[in-house]
């Protein structure tokens, strides 16, 4: 955690409350009912990587069986606490998103926001979420990407050391569409939904199969 992290949450009262202040003016924008589109035609098992706090959690529909990793203590804390208000049967434990504690084939279907940027190793990531889903099993991300835009992409480029270190490891500067594509996901969909006032921070939601 870095010294600025570390301040900030002392500030605010914890690292889960800063992360929910932090993405509090993306929900209003539009955030929470991306969420609730990308979850609403899941089925069977699902999987989701990196659950921060649990912000998904209302938006499963009741049948689901979720189960949820997140790295992050404290963050998993706040998630288990949501878990207990949620339709679906929900799960929350530890686990590292490139090393995935399940077998192959595991899951009906996985979800994941705003994760990829901040996995150490996005290839080797994605390629565990793949060794775990069943073949043809639906997946949903929506992660903010690299700018298509050569002069926002040099200032990505340019900020995202700084900002990697103030925001521990979250980078700025990732492809990840074409990431998810290299891994051997097909891609069925990418929608546009950048954020107002965040021009940095190009958002993408892709619905991809296995």
């Amino acid at each position: 955690m870095s010294l600025l992290t570390r301040w900030a949450a002392r500030r605010y009262g914890g690292m889960a409350v800063l992360y929910e202040r932090f993405t509090e003016p993306m929900e209003r924008a539009g955030l929470s009912a991306i969420r609730a589109g990308l979850a609403a035609d899941l089925q069977g098992r699902i999987l989701e990587v990196g659950c921060g706090t649990g912000l998904n959690f209302a938006h499963y529909p009741a049948g689901l069986e979720v189960t949820a990793i997140e790295p992050i203590e404290e963050f998993r804390t706040f998630a288990a606490e949501r878990a207990t208000r949620a339709r679906a049967r929900i799960t929350v434990q530890d686990g590292d998103a490139q090393a995935l504690p399940f077998a192959d084939a595991s899951f009906d279907g996985a979800l994941q926001t705003l994760v990829l940027c901040s996995i150490p190793d996005e290839a080797q990531g994605l390629l565990e979420l793949r060794r775990v889903l069943r073949p043809g099993a639906p997946v949903r991300f929506f992660e903010h990407v690299r700018s298509t835009h050569t002069f926002g992409a040099v200032v990505q480029d340019l900020f995202n050391p700084l900002w990697r270190w103030a925001m521990d490891g979250c980078n700025i500067n990732r492809d990840t569409v074409r990431t998810i594509e290299m891994c051997g996901f097909q891609i069925e969909e990418v929608e546009v939904h950048d954020m107002p006032g965040a021009s940095i921070f190009p958002m993408r939601l892709v619905r991809a199969r296995v």
